[in-house]
């Protein structure tokens, strides 16, 4: 025993597993950067039975980051309140007598306290005894559906922020793929609140990878069965092939989410996409981007994948408007967006209707997105009501 030769980080891996050192190349993810070393016989309570994790070796370190930081923004928050409180409600005074800076900030503050109260619960349900994997993920998306709905139940206090659903019954059925506009990070709360809380459904989502900064995203979404993947990767072959894993075995009361734009619309990113495409000489690709006015051009290689996988399972369409609003600091500081309504609209595509060929997809999912499209343009003059 004492001429054992001490353990490496890596010696405390299976064989199987190699250990993994990233390069650091990556300048537009710098935060990742702090999980240059995974921790020796740090593993993940479960065995990723799916397939879906990218391999990730810098996660305990971020984690260790990001858990301790909501953990401090939420101390300095509370204890410089009897600071910011009186300075800002006196602004307020000045503003317009509704306080929009005081409710930023107090939804701020909420935010975070839901961060650090939704970590502590994912704490619980992992030092619980679980007993099988559906009690496991039971736990988990119960979890998920009560950190969504205080988040949404604070901006409706303190933002007076709205939700107006139509064709919400669309979504009450499983098997299915929920397409989504995406116009803001705030969308990625809106399938909690329109298909699983209504209706209890299952969602299987599509995320950035970069929403990770969340740790509550990062360890609960990691628990149930969704897919992280790397936008803009020179090598898009894995990431569709975890898309394509969330499709499989999808029951009556299982969907999959994705935002099949890829990335949020801004102006600036649809003459980018719309140039690429006229540089490549792609000209039946540039005529359908020229008729789209508020969204994006589909990226294919996801929606493509998972009616591959699944092409029993229907499509259900998910526009909506009033989430752009939400996405400047500016704006809730002022209270421009204060008393916005979030308009969403569904619709259900049965399978049966959907085109098998490879041609009349493609076809299909343009015609579906210019009525997402017109469906934004005539539902996006709603003004914000007056300030509370």
């Amino acid at each position: 025993m004492g001429n054992a030769r001490r353990r490496g980080p890596c010696d405390s891996l299976s064989r199987q597993r190699r250990c993994v050192i990233p390069d650091g190349s990556d300048p537009q993810r710098g935060w990742r950067l702090l999980g240059r070393l995974t921790l020796p016989g740090a593993e993940q309570r479960g065995v990723d039975e799916t397939g879906l994790r990218a391999p990730d070796p810098g996660k305990y370190l971020r984690r260790l980051a990001t858990v301790s930081g909501v953990h401090l923004a939420l101390i300095l928050l509370l204890g410089s309140a009897p600071l910011w409180l009186p300075v800002l409600a006196l602004w307020g005074v000045f503003q317009s007598g509704s306080f929009p800076a005081l409710r930023c900030f107090l939804y701020l503050t909420w935010l975070v306290a839901c961060e650090c109260i939704g970590l502590l619960l994912a704490l619980v349900i992992w030092l619980r005894p679980h007993g099988s994997r559906e009690v496991w993920l039971r736990r988990h998306y119960s979890l998920q559906s009560f950190w969504v709905g205080a988040l949404f139940a604070g901006a409706q206090r303190l933002l007076g922020i709205r939700l107006q659903v139509e064709g919400g019954d669309e979504v009450a059925r499983g098997r299915v793929f929920l397409l989504m506009r995406h116009a803001s990070v705030v969308d990625a709360l809106l399938p909690e609140l329109v298909a699983v809380r209504p209706f209890g459904l299952q969602l299987r989502y599509v995320l950035k990878r970069e929403l990770r900064i969340s740790p509550c995203l990062d360890i609960v979404g990691d628990r149930l069965p969704n897919a992280f993947v790397h936008r803009g990767s020179s090598d898009a072959g894995p990431e569709i092939a975890r898309v394509k894993k969330l499709a499989e075995g999808l029951g009556p009361r299982d969907g999959v989410l994705l935002f099949p734009e890829g990335t949020r619309f801004t102006h600036e990113r649809q003459a980018k996409i719309r140039a690429g495409l006229e540089a490549r000489g792609d000209l039946e690709g540039l005529a359908s981007a020229r008729r789209l006015v508020s969204v994006l051009p589909v990226q294919l290689g996801g929606v493509l994948g998972l009616m591959e996988t699944d092409p029993g399972a229907d499509v259900v369409i998910c526009a909506h408007t009033g989430t752009e609003r939400l996405t400047r600091l500016g704006d809730l500081i002022s209270g421009a967006a204060h008393g916005a309504l979030l308009r969403v609209g569904c619709w259900r595509i049965p399978a049966e209707s959907i085109p098998r060929d490879l041609a009349g997809r493609k076809a299909w999912l343009d015609t579906e997105w210019e009525r997402v499209d017109a469906w934004v343009r005539s539902h996006s003059g709603e003004e914000a009501v007056p300030p509370l």
